[in-house]
């Protein structure tokens, strides 16, 4: 399970002119709509322009790579609406100083801007970070034979499962925005944002300076590292520190000091909370269970005499089958195989549980949100015929989402049939599952600007577990058309909420986020390919999303028999940590609530090389002394430099990969 970072909350906002209360009947919110369309909306300012598209798809292109990279190496996505608001003003900014005739983007056309480069950059949440890398260590594994899709099929795939999630969100932008005035407060502070740039124009400037000019400065750092010049010629990807744990370096349990600045820089961005708890699982995992598994002879790591000799290692890895133990050719691979084949079982556990829980106390808008079904349509039909619609020029007709739905639909059974063996009813029902549970986010982002992406795909593997069983394939692309569909629906209600508050059009944003999420396919899936090797997931690229999504599909698959020695209990320790964390955060005191460790963070630690999480708490404390010494200058350019960081450095490790791997002009290791 992929956790999804995002920008900072806001609350939603107070400045515009009429009453903001959720209505219900027709005639008020009618009345309320019009107010908006005379008061609001900007009539006459430019929006939808093919340089605001460009420059959103171009962006949008960039930072999905990006958004790649990052989930395949350590499962966190980031939010990318203010990031590229602020680089799409930045950059005409300069432009009309330099070029004569160039204007500054308007607000609205900012919006648009923003709108088609966030659409593609969660691209990832459509299964690039978690289904298809599972699908590809499970054949690996054996577990399944479907042939692996070819870029022009995936390409298809997060398509149809992208543009339903945008055609889904037509409807329920009338319900949750119009009437019900629900906050999406990232939304709200992206409409801040860009409305407090083009007031006083220095602010943004020089944000964008911070990100572009510490995103160079990584991606150099990057290169350097990986083409070993200069003083970097004697220095490790980590480096090793003194001290043995059971006889073993502490480097045998990954126990390092990590050079990448990427980490530092998204714990910086995550926050204290959570890489607190990333730090905590991985001591847990890497300095008391795997020892004490190392001591039971779980682990068992074979001598080099062993490892090197064919025979000898293909009787020692049957002699670890035999008593359900885990074989490890050297101890240098420790690590590695305590997270990928042990620590996964418990660190998926907590996370599933503790996202099912969550997703059950908030019953409330579940309920809202499924009850609110037929008043969607109910208001686009039959209230039409006695209220005259006021947004009918602004908004997306209602035909549009009959199209789209339609053609989605026929699409995302077609693949599921023909590519993962999907029977046709299972495949129509998982599309409706798709709405179902795209409403149900859709709402709980309004409400709490948390997408339970990770919950809706756990819901369908489970689902599709009982009514597809011993077909992993079909467990993970079922779950995949809901995770991805409910991300995009969730995705453009924030962004229209953004336009809400700027006057901008529905309509022009539904085209902006279709034009985002096809510059965002065409732009990951080749990425996608050079650097998602099957040996480089769970090694290299730790992917924990992936791994988290392949072990429930494995053990929805083939049951728990053939696991490793303790995993059963590990699954019920962690499934019982999950709820009890879960039910913490939802009745405990502030003041307890504020040292709860994260489950997220918790699981992820599990599939997580201990440097790695412990680079990311670093990153942490670093931003928070920052903020501590100077909250002024932290609120500047903190998110800025930091979120550059992650940017140069995870777009340079592509193309690292591609010179290395693909061209070999660089050294390996």
């Amino acid at each position: 399970m992929s956790a999804h970072g995002g920008d900072a909350h806001a609350e939603a906002p107070s400045s515009l002119p009429f009453d903001m209360s959720p209505l219900s009947d027709p005639e008020a919110i009618a009345a309320r709509d019009r107010a908006w369309l005379e008061q609001v909306y900007a009539r006459g300012e430019a929006q939808l322009t093919a340089r605001a598209a460009i420059t959103g798809m171009t962006l949008g292109a960039i930072l999905s790579a990006s958004n790649l990279y990052i989930g395949l190496k350590i499962g966190w996505s980031f939010g990318m609406s203010i990031t590229s608001s602020v680089l799409a003003f930045a950059i005409f900014s300069a432009l009309s100083k330099s070029i004569p005739g160039v204007k500054p983007l308007s607000m609205l056309e900012n919006n648009t801007s923003q709108t088609a480069a966030s659409a593609a950059a969660y691209m990832s949440s459509a299964g690039l970070v978690s289904s298809i890398p599972a699908l590809t260590m499970l054949r690996a594994e054996g577990v399944i034979s479907i042939p692996e899709l070819t870029g022009l099929r995936l390409t298809a795939w997060l398509l149809a499962i992208s543009v339903l999630g945008v055609v889904v969100a037509i409807p329920l932008k009338r319900s949750l925005i119009n009437a019900e005035q629900l906050k999406f407060p990232s939304g709200v502070q992206c409409a801040e944002t860009i409305r407090a740039m083009h007031s006083s124009g220095g602010d943004g400037q020089t944000k964008a300076r911070a990100l572009l000019s510490t995103g160079l400065a990584a991606a150099a750092l990057k290169f350097l590292f990986e083409c070993k010049l200069w003083v970097f010629k004697k220095l490790p990807e980590s480096i090793v520190l003194p001290g043995t744990m059971r006889g073993l370096p502490l480097s045998a349990w990954s126990f390092t000091a990590n050079t990448s600045l990427l980490l530092y820089a998204a714990g910086a961005i995550m926050g204290l909370k959570v890489t607190l708890s990333l730090a905590f699982g991985a001591l847990l995992n890497y300095a008391v269970i795997g020892p004490w598994l190392y001591d039971h002879g779980v682990l068992r790591v074979a001598t080099a005499d062993v490892a090197h000799d064919p025979a000898q290692w293909r009787a020692f890895v049957h002699a670890a089958e035999l008593a359900h133990a885990i074989p490890v050719r050297s101890p240098e691979a420790l690590h590695a195989v305590l997270r990928s084949k042990w620590s996964v079982w418990p660190g998926t556990a907590v996370m599933v549980s503790a996202s099912l829980m969550a997703f059950a106390f908030r019953w409330r808008t579940i309920v809202r949100a499924l009850s609110g079904l037929g008043r969607l349509f109910a208001r686009g039909d039959a209230a039409k015929a006695h209220v005259e619609d006021p947004l009918a020029e602004v908004e997306v007709p209602s035909r549009w989402f009959a199209i789209g739905l339609t053609g989605c639909t026929v699409a995302a059974v077609y693949m599921q049939r023909a590519w993962f063996g999907v029977p046709v009813f299972q495949g129509v029902l998982s599309v409706l599952a798709a709405f179902l549970l795209s409403v149900v986010a859709a709402r709980a982002t309004g409400e709490t600007d948390v997408t339970p992406i990770g919950a809706m795909g756990k819901i369908t593997q489970l689902l599709f577990g009982v009514l597809v069983p011993g077909n992993a394939a079909a467990n993970l692309m079922t779950a995949t058309v809901t995770a991805g569909a409910a991300a995009h629906s969730a995705d453009l209600l924030t962004e229209v909420k953004t336009g809400y508050v700027l006057g901008g059009a529905p309509r022009k944003q539904f085209w902006a986020q279709i034009l985002g999420v096809f510059a965002g396919a065409f732009a990951c899936v080749p990425v996608y390919f050079l650097i998602a090797k099957p040996e480089k997931l769970g090694n290299e690229l730790a992917a924990p999303a992936a791994q988290a999504w392949a072990s429930v599909a494995k053990l929805l698959k083939d049951g728990p028999q053939n696991l490793p020695r303790y995993a059963i209990a590990a699954i019920a320790a962690g499934a019982l940590v999950g709820v009890v964390l879960a039910t913490l955060e939802e009745y405990a005191p502030k003041s307890i609530k504020r040292w709860l460790p994260s489950a997220t963070g918790l699981g992820i630690a599990m599939v997580l090389d201990a440097n790695d999480s412990f680079a990311m708490l670093a990153g942490a404390l670093l931003a928070w002394a920052l903020q501590k010494r100077n909250r002024e200058a932290a609120e500047r350019y903190l998110v800025s430099v930091s979120s550059g960081v992650v940017a140069g450095e995870s777009l340079m490790g592509i193309v690292v990969i591609v010179l290395r791997d693909v061209l070999h002009v660089l050294p390996n290791g």
